[in-house]
């Protein structure tokens, strides 16, 4: 009976999803294969290690890898009642950042209350296309610039080694690479022959389960995949309802916005803590920047 209920409760889950997702005008483009969750962990200015929930889902023809958070706050955002949730949520985060303030608590335990403040998480969605080899990106640069653009659809130049390890009872290799300014080092498994894994990361006989680069300001590992039937969408507008459509842009210009956007966020929030009388010596502009670092 327990069974019953909790499958019943996830179809249920499923078909409101796909209701919700095409009422966001999202189109569907093919059916999936396969559906794997990753924790994408990132150097943040908040934390030290900020979590994203992505998934990659692979299809017949195509994948998509998109940040399952922002697409749970779109949809929470959609409806009179999730604003009003979304609206206490933020305002239980200023009153805990208040009281930890009156308390004495120190910056880091302050700046790690407000990175609770609900809103959208990684906006960049990457579609690979198997038959066609294209690369097709949307992405978000605050709301300077919302885009997309096509991306060259050549592999990384992988070193496969010798080195092997277990992740999810997956029998895994090790390779690496250097690709647009960092090293990396992945883990890819041979026991899934799919030619695919998180980001713009492919091109190894084998998903690829998880990949950082060697500075660990950027990584992703697999957490959980599961054979899946269900629709691939492709999403035709926005996560803004001010700018609903996507702008063609090139990657270069997408990187150089967001770079800029994210060493503006550091220097303003700087200026505030030294207002305060805050210490701003863990704010190294230096120490966090876009994962492409060849477009500068």
């Amino acid at each position: 009976m327990k069974q019953l209920i909790l499958t019943l409760t996830l179809l249920c889950s499923i078909f409101n999803s796909y209701t919700q997702e095409e009422q966001f005008g999202w189109q569907p483009i093919d059916t999936t294969v396969f559906v794997c969750q990753y924790d994408y962990y990132k150097r943040s200015i908040l934390t030290p290690r900020k979590r994203d929930d992505m998934r990659l889902e692979i299809g017949h023809s195509l994948s998509k890898f998109y940040s399952q958070k922002t697409v749970d706050q779109l949809i929470l955002s959609s409806t009179p009642e999730g604003r009003k949730i979304i609206g206490e949520r933020t305002n239980d985060v200023f009153k805990r950042h208040a009281q930890a303030a009156a308390q004495g608590k120190s910056d880091a335990e302050k700046l790690l209350i407000m990175s609770e403040i609900p809103g959208l998480a990684s906006e960049c969605i990457v579609y690979k296309n198997y038959p066609k080899g294209e690369m097709y990106v949307q992405d978000a640069a605050g709301r300077s610039l919302i885009g997309y653009y096509t991306d060259d659809y050549t592999p990384q130049d992988w070193q496969i080694e010798l080195d092997t390890m277990t992740n999810l009872g997956y029998h895994c290799q090790k390779a690496t690479c250097t690709w647009r300014g960092r090293d990396y080092v992945a883990w890819f498994t041979p026991e899934i022959p799919v030619n695919d894994g998180p980001m713009k990361f492919f091109g190894l006989p084998g998903l690829i389960v998880k990949v950082a680069d060697t500075d660990n300001a950027h990584s992703f590992e697999l957490k959980g995949i599961e054979k899946l039937n269900k629709p691939i969408y492709f999403n035709t507008k926005t996560f803004s309802k001010n700018y609903p459509e996507f702008e063609p842009t090139t990657r270069c210009e997408m990187l150089k916005k967001q770079s800029r956007s994210l060493k503006n966020m550091i220097r303003a929030l700087k200026r505030d803590m030294s207002r305060l009388g805050e210490s701003t010596d863990d704010l190294d502009e230096s120490m966090y920047d876009v994962q492409e670092l060849d477009c500068k």
